[in-house]
Parts: structure tokens; C-alpha cells; sequence
């Protein structure tokens, strides 16, 4: 089932708000219980970008950074590879090897500042490899987390599948609609601009009342 898994992996990071998050990123965090790299738990140590690595070289799904309410409130642009593009860019199911990258930004004020938020990974791995999370690998790395953020972990982070820091993750991918998690209509870059759209519904209009 893919209907299920795209309402953000943000709340990983939102401290007590749920799915929902909160309306400003200071008060969104990572689980207090998650500071540092528990010993015996080689995916919860900081490291380079392994699943997404390069990913700015993909696919942006996104017009513009827009406003994610299940990632801390933060802004964010959406990376997809190739493997996952046309799949998630309709209903079709993801096949194995979808990535999916979302690179998000601090806030100022409406607007995204340059102070680089979390990167938010999903990958679909085969059949077996999370059958109660449909097989979704999550990782969240923050490289230079805020000063506040900074002083709870004591640094930056880096959590992936299979540790237990993420089962944040899950606890909103697992139980919300796909078209939640999407991005805005107007941010996608698979819909039509609305003035294209009007122009369309103009147009078909006209032939019907041509037709007449």
C-alpha cells in the first residue's frame, strides 16, 4: 500500500506536537531521549550522506520551498531519483529503489533563510525489509543544527533504518494519506500553473459550446 506514507517525517523532530507539529521551528526538536549515539547503534553515528547522497543533482519536484507543517514547520524543496520520479509524480506504486529527499531551510519569518534545516530521506527497499512500515528505509541528518539544537544533542546527528530513532518517522508515515505529504498543488512541478489551468478550462468551454 503507498497511501499511507507521505505525511512528513517532520515529526521526527517535533518535540510533543504529533503530526501536527508546531507553528515555529524553536520550539520543534528532535526527542529529548535521543541525544547522542546510544553505544551499539552504528546508525544513530554522524556520518556522511549515504542513501540521497547527491541528490541535488536529481530531480526537484517542487517550484518553490513551501511551508512543511510535518517537518518542524520548516521550508523545504523535494529530490526524487529517477527510479522514483514518475511514480510519485502520479498514484503508482513506488518501486524499489525510489529516493525520496527533502532538503529543508530554518525559517524567517514567511520566508526560507539560509540556515539549513534537517535532510529528510526515504528510500522503498525490497519485500522484508520493514514489513509493518511498508518497507520504507528513513533517515533525518542535521549537519549544523541551530545553536539551541546544538547544545540538546551536543552536535550534529545523523539517524537511519534501522535504529530506533526513527520510529518517529513512522509514527506519521504509517497512518496518513499519500496526497497529505505531497506538496501544495501550486508548488508542484507536475501541475499545471492555474493560469494554465483556467486558460484549459476556457478552451474546453469554447469547443463544447463550438460543438453546440
Amino acid at each position: 500500500m503507498t497511501t499511507r506514507i507521505w505525511l512528513g517525517i517532520g515529526a521526527a523532530i517535533a518535540l510533543g506536537a504529533g503530526c501536527g507539529g508546531g507553528h515555529k521551528t524553536e520550539d520543534t526538536a528532535p526527542n529529548d531521549d535521543s541525544k547522542g549515539a546510544p553505544a551499539g547503534d552504528p546508525n544513530a553515528a554522524f556520518g556522511p550522506l549515504e542513501i540521497g547522497a547527491g541528490f541535488e543533482s536529481w530531480t526537484v519536484v517542487t517550484k518553490f520551498a513551501h511551508v512543511s507543517p510535518t517537518h518542524g514547520n520548516r521550508f523545504v524543496d523535494i529530490f526524487v531519483n529517477d527510479v522514483g520520479l514518475a511514480a510519485y509524480t502520479s498514484d503508482a506504486d513506488f518501486p524499489v529503489g525510489t529516493v525520496i529527499v527533502k532538503k529543508s531551510y530554518e525559517r524567517d519569518g514567511d520566508k526560507p533563510s539560509a540556515t539549513l534545516g534537517p535532510v529528510f530521506v526515504m528510500e522503498k527497499r525490497e519485500a522484508g525489509f520493514s514489513p509493518d512500515h511498508e518497507d520504507w528505509y528513513y533517515a533525518i541528518r542535521w549537519e549544523n543544527p541551530t545553536p539551541k539544537f546544538q547544545k540538546q544533542f551536543g552536535g550534529p546527528f545523523y539517524w537511519r533504518s534501522p535504529s530506533a530513532k526513527v520510529s518517529y518517522c513512522w509514527k506519521c508515515h504509517d497512518n496518513y494519506d499519500r496526497e497529505v505529504g505531497l506538496p501544495p498543488k501550486q508548488a508542484r512541478t507536475w501541475e499545471p500553473a492555474a493560469e494554465e489551468s483556467e486558460e484549459s478550462d476556457e478552451s474546453e468551454e469554447s469547443e463544447e459550446a463550438d460543438d453546440e
